[in-house]
């Protein structure tokens, strides 16, 4: 299965209304609030949605399902604090819910892959790299995980379906040139 298939498929459960059976843990996104300055296309559904059609059609369908899965934490750990919406551990939290929906769907073999995808797709935050920036030996190792670059696809689709004032894709570009840099990779 590729990536445009994958796309296809969920397309057609949302067209013959069985998407919210086969995929309840996505479904419960609909209402789920995001902060509206970093958000503004919706709720985590519609950037959900958002994000997987900014998947390339021709990638991993590793990256498919790690997008599709990556904030179904969101209906467990959403909350309003302090005037705003957050959302601390759904990556986590989402993780550990890949694997029934992987079974669920017949696609255990590659349950693990993806929830390390879903697990790590906040990754960026914490790495504050700028152009011109060396990274740590602990970034170096992340790098090297062979999943990595399939992280950096999944951290896009997010970022292009962030509307507002997120700078996620700008971070994630920044990294994905360090990686392409440090590991010699051409286009």
């Amino acid at each position: 299965m590729t990536a445009g298939e994958g796309k296809k498929m969920v397309r057609d459960w949302l067209g013959d209304g069985t998407f919210d059976e086969r995929l309840p843990e996505v479904a419960a996104l609909r209402g789920v609030p995001q902060p509206e300055d970093y958000h503004a296309e919706g709720d985590a559904f519609t950037h959900t949605m958002l994000a997987v059609e900014a998947v390339d059609d021709a990638s991993d369908p590793r990256v498919f399902w790690g997008t599709l899965l990556h904030d179904i934490g969101k209906s467990e750990k959403t909350f309003f604090e302090h005037g705003r919406w957050r959302s601390a551990g759904h990556a986590e939290a989402g993780a550990d819910m890949v694997l029934p929906v992987m079974e669920r769907l017949g696609l255990a073999w590659m349950a693990r892959d993806v929830a390390w995808l879903v697990r790590h797709h906040m990754f960026h935050f914490s790495w504050n790299l700028g152009h011109g920036t060396r990274i740590t030996r602990n970034q170096r190792r992340f790098m090297e995980h062979p999943l990595f670059p399939l992280l950096l696809e999944v951290c896009m689709a997010d970022a292009e379906a962030s509307h507002g004032l997120s700078d996620k894709g700008r971070k994630i570009r920044v990294i994905g040139e360090i990686f392409e840099e440090e590991y010699k990779i051409t286009s």
